[in-house]
């Protein structure tokens, strides 16, 4: 029969698991499930930052080593192993440690050959500060000169807003900067999607969009900030993508200062700091890769991790159903047709056609709405509350080396005609 685990065993137990995200509990959970009082509770926490469990089991008072101490042998493997990572937060660290080596069953034989065992916070915070190893995650002190921003309620129900936010930063630590463009629910702090473009960008928001709906629904609101394509600076007037989102229902609410949509912000940071060691860990080599595994897994992680309950079960996501979302993302401009039953965009003419590949005549000068997929580039035309495919008429696609080269004659031509005036006025001044 093995050792009954004492009170004081039991609350410091629940307490790490608590600490290191094994087990979702409040410290009136704990207190009800060992009797100790919520006080008590707090100040174990407090020790557990400190110390490990057999150093506050021990309460000091005699000079021999709890039988929880590490060994050369262990603490040898973890440094090995955290040369792996140079650069990593104490909380990642220990979070890879455990994943991979711990409680991988691969990793048994090793685990038992080495005397490795499951380690708390405060062990890994202890050999940091020992062995000088660099934190990205500098924690400033409070000022308490400086007024702080109210803290708003979160939204009770899931799906009933969204916050939506583009950041740029170098994820694979090669120097160039990619967008990443971030979806967080306010009423869990969940993940719900995420995409990468080389800058803030409408084809970023508009792929993160289309996971989102797919996956989770439509929500009742997005909340972000006044980024000229999410709010138009002339006049306030929606952008294509604000557009996108008011056909699908989605009502657009913007920020006016950062602090106010302070989640997903703090989402961003917890990306940041920890996304470029997992790209290493999982050998992630291009963004093509990353944009599919961070929606796949690395979301689905991010928040087992750092999501919590909301306050209501129901929720505000509604079902995309047989909504065909290329009618919405894309974009959408008004145009007349042309001489030869075409319309110009983007330079090229283009004829509708229909499901046999025949055109189809319009009037002269009749308007029609000219969708342009976001993704593909693809043309249609919209007239009637039908949908025509079109037809890229040949011999007016344009030639960006003739234009190139027409820029240049011209800049010849007016730096001759130039000359010429100047000799012209030289000549009459004689």
């Amino acid at each position: 029969m093995g050792k009954i685990e004492t009170k004081r065993e039991k609350t410091l137990r629940l307490l790490t698991e608590r600490l290191n995200g094994i087990r979702d509990l409040s410290f009136n959970q704990i207190s009800v499930l060992t009797g100790y009082s919520r006080r008590q509770i707090i100040r174990l926490n407090n020790e557990l930052n400190e110390k490990d469990i057999d150093e506050i089991l021990t309460h000091g008072n005699t000079d021999r080593k709890p039988s929880n101490t590490a060994t050369n042998i262990e603490l040898e493997f973890i440094k090995e192993y955290k040369n792996q990572y140079p650069v990593i937060s104490i909380a990642q660290f220990m979070d890879f440690y455990h994943e991979e080596i711990i409680w991988n069953k691969e990793m048994r034989n090793t685990v038992k050959n080495n005397n490795l065992k499951e380690r708390s916070y405060s062990f890994f915070k202890k050999l940091y500060k020992n062995e000088n190893w660099i934190t990205p995650i500098n924690h400033r002190p409070f000022d308490k000169k400086k007024e702080a921003h109210p803290l708003r309620e979160p939204s009770p129900r899931i799906g009933m807003l969204v916050m939506i936010d583009g950041t740029p930063h170098d994820w694979f630590s090669n120097g160039q900067k990619f967008s990443l463009h971030l979806a967080v629910d306010d009423a869990t702090g969940k993940v719900l999607a995420g995409w990468f473009t080389k800058e803030e960008s409408q084809l970023g928001y508009c792929y993160m969009l289309r996971i989102l709906v797919k996956k989770w629904g439509i929500p009742l609101a997005f909340y972000s900030d006044k980024h000229t394509i999410l709010k138009s600076p002339k006049d306030g007037s929606l952008t294509q993508f604000g557009r996108m989102c008011d056909e699908l229902g989605i009502e657009m609410i913007f920020a006016n200062t950062p602090q106010a949509k302070g989640k997903v912000e703090r989402m961003n940071g917890t990306i940041q700091n920890r996304l470029l060691n997992d790209i290493k860990r999982h050998k992630i080599k291009s963004y093509d890769k990353l944009n599919m595994w961070f929606n796949s897994h690395y979301a689905n992680y991010l928040n087992r991790k750092f999501s919590y309950k909301a306050k209501e079960l129901e929720e505000d996501f509604v079902s995309i159903g047989e909504t065909d979302l290329t009618t919405i993302l894309c974009l959408k401009a008004k145009r007349k047709i042309l001489d030869g039953n075409v319309v110009s965009i983007n330079n090229n003419y283009y004829m509708p056609i229909d499901e046999d590949n025949n055109p189809v005549t319009f009037y002269l000068g009749s308007e029609v709405e000219v969708w342009q997929d976001i993704f593909n580039g693809k043309i249609r035309i919209f007239k009637d509350k039908i949908i025509y495919n079109t037809k890229l008429i040949p011999g007016h696609i344009r030639d960006n080396d003739k234009i190139k080269q027409l820029k240049i004659n011209n800049q010849k031509e007016m730096e001759q005609a130039l000359i010429e005036r100047d000799k012209k006025m030289k000549e009459k001044l004689k």
